[in-house]
């Protein structure tokens, strides 16, 4: 089978990627060709040039917050729980993070998560002593986001981490769970607040060994263990959702609770995924 990668994110590597190495997993006989010739395009949402290749099946990809245009595409693979008359594969951002094929990095992102990592809590960062309060890692602006750090801040200093705050990370995922893991608690907002939408940021937070402070559609706990993280949609407002963390910080055995809370009620496979990208091939 030839494919092509078309409109992916600066840097997207097309011979190692979390698509490409799924699709080997069960393909023999796959090879990137160039989009004239291939028998399918997956392309996604960062330039147009798969409108160039109409003729050709297309299946959109997308990790953002936005749902696919059947207009455009003949199938597509995004966060969204609606199949769309079994056009659309559910597959949320975080599973690009977790080193499901033993390739260690992607060119972005740069370090993934081991998979033994996802049912065993004694790693390398659960270990490590927590010593500081709480961090955060984002670098686009969020009056939520910056709305809680300053009333945190309050109680105990937030550090925050990214590229418009004075404390810098250098790039890669590696860096950022080696620094949040000094934290007993880590801000980790999703951008937005949608149904099925979870990035990398609840996954990272709790791999690295703190309690996240997370924020995303109450659904979340379709993917993962509710109970491992305080989820702001889970209290009537802010300074409710401040009152718990404080709390928990000045409680021992609460806190324990919480952290040694696994991510996952029930540990992820690729088992389904790739049952459903067989049947739209």
């Amino acid at each position: 089978m030839k494919i092509s990668f078309l409109d992916f994110w600066p840097g997207f590597d097309q011979q190692n990627n979390f698509l490409f190495h799924l699709l080997r997993s069960f393909l023999e006989d796959i090879e990137i060709s160039h989009p004239k010739n291939a028998d399918i395009i997956f392309f996604s949402c960062f330039g147009k040039e798969n409108k160039k290749f109409n003729h050709i099946k297309k299946i959109y990809y997308t990790g953002e917050n936005n749902r696919p245009n059947f207009s455009d595409c003949d199938f597509s693979i995004s966060f969204d729980y609606n199949d769309y008359n079994n056009r659309n594969i559910r597959i949320p951002l975080w599973y690009w993070y977790i080193d499901w094929f033993k390739v260690k990095s992607y060119t972005s992102p740069e370090y993934l998560i081991p998979t033994s990592f996802l049912n065993n809590y004694d790693n390398l960062y659960n270990l490590k002593e927590k010593k500081r309060f709480c961090a955060t890692v984002f670098s686009a602006p969020s009056d939520l986001r910056f709305n809680m750090v300053n009333l945190l801040n309050y109680y105990k200093k937030v550090d925050c981490f990214g590229r418009i705050h004075k404390l810098k990370i250098p790039n890669g995922e590696k860096w950022k769970l080696d620094i949040i893991s000094n934290y007993k608690f880590c801000i980790c907002f999703e951008n937005s607040v949608t149904d099925g939408y979870f990035t990398e940021k609840l996954l990272h937070a709790k791999i690295a060994g703190t309690i996240p402070l997370y924020n995303s559609s109450l659904n979340f706990k379709t993917d993962f263990n509710p109970n491992c993280c305080l989820n702001l949609e889970n209290f009537d407002n802010i300074i409710e959702f401040i009152d718990e963390i404080k709390e928990i910080d000045s409680n021992n055995e609460k806190y324990k609770d919480i952290f040694n809370q696994p991510l996952f009620t029930t540990v992820p496979d690729l088992n389904l995924v790739i049952n459903q990208i067989k049947t739209i091939l």
